[in-house]
């Protein structure tokens, strides 16, 4: 192949890329003025669609920069309410708002970390990329993007994962993992935190960094933690209890956030 047509070739492989980071990572998101984080009026959900509820009538307010608590037994529904918030279960009934906005998945704004994220054992990502995708929701699809460089190597520090920055995901352990997904919220810049059990994974030395970060009060965001602990719990503003029903369901949170 001439030089001419293999120039001609690259051109036209390349124009798909080239087009595709104009496509949103994300839906565009006006800002709402309000002084809450997180709100819900009579709101129930369930963890399975047509499933049993995981919670009624649950009504609270969450002031932005708060740190909540998020208490009650297991089956209480407190997973599914952080999930409801992060707009990855609808629910049943009632009114809910995060940010002011109705949740839904995709919003840079708020970030969800589940209690034991995983990822397929074969899937190519190292640790720097998982980080870096914390910047996608502020660009296109599929655009490799390096404006972020800076504040990847400043969240990798921020947790100590700089020496694992080339490390396959499927290898780290659980609290490596937690705190990769932890500096990947940092870099996205995320205002809404919901932290569902995140201690269960993490020995002495991970706790001590995520609790830095979690309860800096320098930090402009909201954090909503699910937790068994409560011998943790002054470090709290406001603790929202799930309690249970002689029925088995949760009904509305005794909190007072």
């Amino acid at each position: 192949m001439s030089k001419a047509p293999a120039g001609w070739f690259a051109e036209l492989t390349g124009l798909p890329l080239r087009l595709l980071p104009t496509l949103p990572y994300s839906e565009s998101e006006t800002t709402q003025e309000t002084p809450w984080a997180a709100e819900a009026e009579g709101l129930s959900a369930s963890a399975q669609p047509g499933g049993p509820r995981a919670f009624e009538e649950l009504s609270f307010r969450i002031p932005k920069g708060a740190r909540v608590a998020l208490t009650g037994p297991n089956g209480s529904g407190k997973s599914t309410l952080l999930r409801v918030l992060a707009g990855l279960i609808a629910p049943s009934a009632g009114k809910v708002l995060a940010l002011g906005s109705k949740p839904r998945t995709g919003r840079p704004r708020v970030a969800f970390l589940a209690q034991r994220p995983a990822f397929t054992a074969p899937f190519p990502m190292t640790l720097r990329r998982l980080v870096r995708t914390g910047t996608y929701a502020h660009h296109g699809w599929f655009e490799e993007c390096h404006h972020g460089d800076e504040s990847v190597d400043r969240a990798l520090a921020m947790m100590e994962l700089g020496g694992l920055a080339d490390r396959q995901v499927h290898s780290l352990s659980g609290g490596q993992l937690q705190r990769a997904l932890l500096a990947r919220a940092a870099v996205q810049g995320a205002e809404l935190l919901l932290l569902d059990e995140p201690y269960a994974a993490l020995d002495d030395a991970s706790r001590a960094l995520v609790d830095a970060h979690v309860f800096s009060r320098q930090a402009g965001f909201t954090v909503v933690m699910a937790t068994h602990e409560m011998s943790g719990l002054a470090r709290f503003d406001s603790v929202l209890e799930m309690g249970r029903t002689a029925g088995g369901r949760s009904k509305e949170g005794a909190g007072h956030a």
